[in-house]
């Protein structure tokens, strides 16, 4: 009730409030102007003061923009209030609805008739139905246990709704919490892959290409089979909430949990804006909140109705999953959130009872095509189009060349993203697709100007502190995602995915053994081209070594095996050193990629493999002090204005001269001199005074900064100045520029004395927001200490840490254990004299607190550490390969 009161009252508020930002800010900047000529202490003062008011109304203009706008991927950086403004006003056109059809197919129009339709439909679909659902849920099995429960039956505290509050995006819904990812995984069975950590939505769609393919290429046989792909619709609104706590009931969840749950999904009631109007209150009888991030979790707890259906026909023999191969696993079904994928054996009449039709393949399952025919590029095409119409939008035309950065970045690089996952792309459409972005991020914007390519985007695609921006090379980006899926049948070969694929592909070998063999699917071929990342990055870890062919695995990282002169071996040697290894007790040696410390999986690293080893990108890379001008505390179009200059494609007439464009070579401010980088920047008279007027012309006279080219120059300033002059000048560089150009389009020329000036506001107005948004994002992110908390009934709590002495090879611990009251219990210190690393010392105490309490008797413990890392792994599933474990 409080919130809602609240929530009231601002809304209330909100329409009192008039936002007028541009009027104030206007009013601020003409108040900036004034004062900034006058050097008196008092006018100093002020003009701070309206300074820090003026930063303070430019973001809370853009923060207003941009909570309408509902755009999430530009990041910290320039002003985008232009863009947010455009966005915000384009969802209000598409929120217009102008016309709807009732349930006897007629169209209605005015607003009265259009709120009601839109309350029948809802009031129509949350209604509940009848139904037997007792022969369902006698089926499905109890999975939770009482030590299960003992969690989600805890108190809730303020610290866990404070915790909860602080994990969500400033913008978004927050995340489910509560159960790990084991707890899923017992009660989920394996061929849901929705929303359980381990399992991935890419699973299903490679068992489905296969069990496709497996049916497409069977041309003989007296028996056939089929494939039948379900979309469930509106499944979430249709989800029974008295069947919802049967199968809670039937799995096992406590009464207090399932009290709390319903009570979660039960107390919610919906309004519908239609044109601003609201609709409602609608009632519902059944339904499972959209965007709740609770849903999906409950959803495919309901779906295990519907598997022990399946499996209980599958038992009877009424239904026959379909085989691709002899060894492989049966598959019946699959399911991934309101998708289903049925295999059945063929019949005739099945399609017209069904009322489906018989067609080739399934066409997009899961997003992706089910089945790949000989034009690979005409079948991925469409990738092509959604990029092409969304850099073309007026989105795209709306941002400036920095903001481009951030878009191909976060979105245009992002569309082909999942595609990539499953298949390794036909080459000429991964060309064509470099070459748009290349040409979008050179290209003149609105007026379809294509401009000059000053570098290709191979050149681009380089790390941005070896004289790149960092873009993809799409290529080997495709096989780093695609490589994934080797890798996970690698690690997990107990998963269905992994089972189908051994025993159709490599069923007497291993998978970076196998070979392509006969006929096989686009998804193998595609793994199997990828798996090329894990050969030349995969090696083993040592542990009791019995898998590892000593003279043929990868074991060794940078060496070989060879016979050692200056060892003379010898049985009593060799015996000597195995009781040396064999003096702990090893469990199976893993594989792992590179010598991370984690060695996992991570498209990251396995990218940046690809490009080392396979693309040997080094070629394109440039030698420079890059990352000093990418971290320069200044307007992120700044970075990019210097990038440009020393990389030298900063469109000089010199410049524009060696591309053979037809124009003048003299300076278009001084009309005197060859126009060079040099020229424009250190060398120009005007450019002089501009450098006076800033009060910076000591740095220009700096002996170190007159020699030598202009890439020199720069990143000599850069390793000299402070961060405040090298935000000054880089702000100061950018209006240089932004005049000579303002003169030749506009014919429009400012005094070196408005240059520095205006170099000054550039950089005092970017470093004050800046710093602003730093507060802001250290309030949230750094919210009030979570206090310590008492454990549960009948648990003891023991909080332990590790110390490491300065100077010294010596690690000590502590360890402290508390009843159920918070009462001191035991306590335990103790050091060693031995070098270990911050989170092996942390692993180190945790032992030996684990130790101390199975010696006093204690089975019910709760361990608590301040190692973030220490604990994330031991939770993670993919614990078995780290260096702790």
């Amino acid at each position: 009730m409080r919130i809602l009161r609240c929530a009231n009252r601002l809304q209330s508020w909100g329409r009192k409030k008039k936002v007028k930002f541009k009027e104030e800010i206007d009013e601020y900047v003409r108040k900036m102007e004034v004062l900034r000529g006058n050097q008196g202490e008092e006018e100093g003062r002020r003009y701070q003061e309206i300074n820090d008011r003026h930063a303070v109304l430019m973001i809370q203009e853009e923060d207003y923009w941009k909570q309408r706008a509902k755009m999430h991927w530009l990041k910290e950086g320039d002003m985008n209030t232009s863009f947010f403004h455009k966005s915000a006003t384009a969802r209000r056109k598409k929120k217009n609805i102008s016309k709807l059809v009732d349930e006897g197919d007629i169209e209605v129009h005015t607003q009265e008739e259009l709120c009601e339709v839109a309350k029948q439909y809802f009031d129509t679909l949350f209604k509940p139905k009848n139904g037997d659902q007792e022969p369902v849920l006698n089926l499905i099995q109890r999975r939770v246990t009482e030590e299960d429960n003992i969690y989600p039956a805890a108190p809730i505290t303020k610290a866990k709704i404070q915790q909860a509050l602080f994990q969500m995006h400033s913008d978004k819904s927050p995340g489910p919490d509560g159960f790990n990812p084991a707890f899923y995984q017992r009660c989920v069975s394996q061929e849901q892959s929705a929303f359980v950590e381990g399992r991935s939505i890419l699973d299903n769609a490679l068992i489905a290409i296969e069990v496709i393919h497996a049916l497409k290429r069977k041309t003989k046989g007296r028996k056939g089979e089929l494939a039948l792909n379900i979309d469930i619709s509106k499944a979430y609104d249709k989800v029974d909430w008295g069947f919802l706590r049967g199968v809670l009931t039937s799995m096992g969840f406590g009464d207090g949990w399932i009290r709390w749950i319903m009570m979660c999904v039960s107390s919610v009631n919906y309004s519908v804006l239609m044109n601003y109007d609201k609709v409602g209150p609608i009632i519902p009888g059944r339904g499972l909140r959209q965007g709740d991030p609770l849903s999906p979790c409950l959803f495919i707890l309901v779906a295990e109705g519907l598997t022990s259906l399946i499996h209980q026909a599958v038992g009877r023999g009424d239904v026959h999953g379909a085989r691709i191969c002899r060894g492989a696993p049966e598959v019946s079904h699959l399911l991934f959130a309101d998708d289903c994928f049925l295999s059945h054996a063929a019949k005739e009449d099945l399609a017209s009872i069904l009322g489906v039709r018989h067609v080739l393949g399934t066409g997009i399952y899961l997003g992706l095509p089910s089945m790949i025919g000989r034009s690979k590029k005409a079948i991925f095409s469409y990738i092509k189009d959604r990029i092409w119409k969304k850099m073309n939008s007026w989105r795209g035309r709306a941002l400036s060349k920095t903001r481009k950065e951030v878009m191909i970045t976060s979105v245009l690089q992002a569309i082909p993203s999942y595609v990539m996952s499953m298949f390794i792309l036909p080459s000429s459409l991964i060309d064509d697709i470099e070459k748009m972005l290349n040409a979008f991020w050179w290209g003149g914007g609105s007026n379809n100007n294509k401009g000059i390519h000053w570098l290709a985007w191979d050149r681009l695609a380089c790390p941005k502190a070896k004289g790149g921006l960092g873009f993809r090379n799409f290529e080997a980006f495709n096989m780093a995602m695609v490589a994934k899926h080797a890798w996970n049948i690698i690690q997990n070969p107990e998963s269905l995915a992994a089972k189908i694929i051994k025993a159709r592909y490599f069923p007497r070998s291993s998978l970076l053994e196998a070979s392509l063999g006969y006929n096989p699917s686009f998804a193998w071929r595609s793994i199997w081209k990828a798996r090329q990342i894990l050969l030349s990055g995969c090696r083993w870890w040592i542990g009791s070594g019995d898998r590892i062919r000593v003279m043929y695995d990868p074991w060794l990282r940078g060496m070989v095996i060879v016979g050692c002169p200056c060892i003379k071996w010898n049985d009593r040697w060799s015996k000597r050193l195995l009781q040396l290894l064999l003096l702990v007790r090893l469990k199976r040696g893993q594989s792992g990629l590179g010598g991370g410390k984690e060695r996992c999986y991570s498209v990251k690293s396995v990218y940046s493999l690809a490009m080392r080893c396979i693309f040997r990108s080094d070629k394109h890379h440039v030698e420079g002090n890059w990352n000093d001008i990418w971290k320069a505390q200044s307007p992120h179009k700044t970075h990019h204005l210097l990038w440009r200059l020393c990389r030298g494609y900063l469109p000089t007439r010199v410049r524009l001269a060696q591309r053979y464009v037809d124009c003048e070579l003299s300076c278009p401010v001084c009309d005197d001199e060859v126009e060079d980088d040099i020229h424009v920047f250190f060398g120009c008279v005007s450019t002089c005074e501009c450098w006076m007027a800033a009060g910076m012309s000591q740095s220009l006279q700096n002996p170190s900064y007159q020699d030598g080219t202009v890439e020199e120059r720069v990143f000599e300033m850069c390793r000299n100045e402070g961060n405040a002059m090298i935000g000054s000048v880089t702000s100061l560089f950018w209006c240089i520029w932004h005049n000579r150009n303002d003169k030749i389009w506009n014919d429009n020329i400012q005094l070196p004395i408005q240059v520095g000036r205006m170099a000054f506001a550039v950089w005092n107005v970017w470093f004050t927001v800046y710093q602003l948004r730093r507060q802001n994002i250290v309030l949230v992110e750094d919210p009030r200490s979570v206090r310590w908390e008492k454990p549960g009934v009948r648990w003891i709590k023991c909080n332990v840490d590790a110390a490491f002495v300065s100077g010294s090879s010596i690690t000590s611990m502590g360890l402290c254990f508390r009843d159920t009251n918070g009462r001191f219990v035991a306590g335990l210190t103790q050091w060693q004299r031995t070098i270990y690393s911050i989170v092996e010392g942390e692993a180190w105490a945790l032992l030996h607190a684990m130790k101390e309490a199975i010696h006093r008797g204690f089975d019910r413990v709760q361990f608590e550490s301040d190692s973030k890392l220490l604990v994330d792994a031991i939770h993670s599933r993919r614990s078995g390969n780290s260096n702790l474990i």
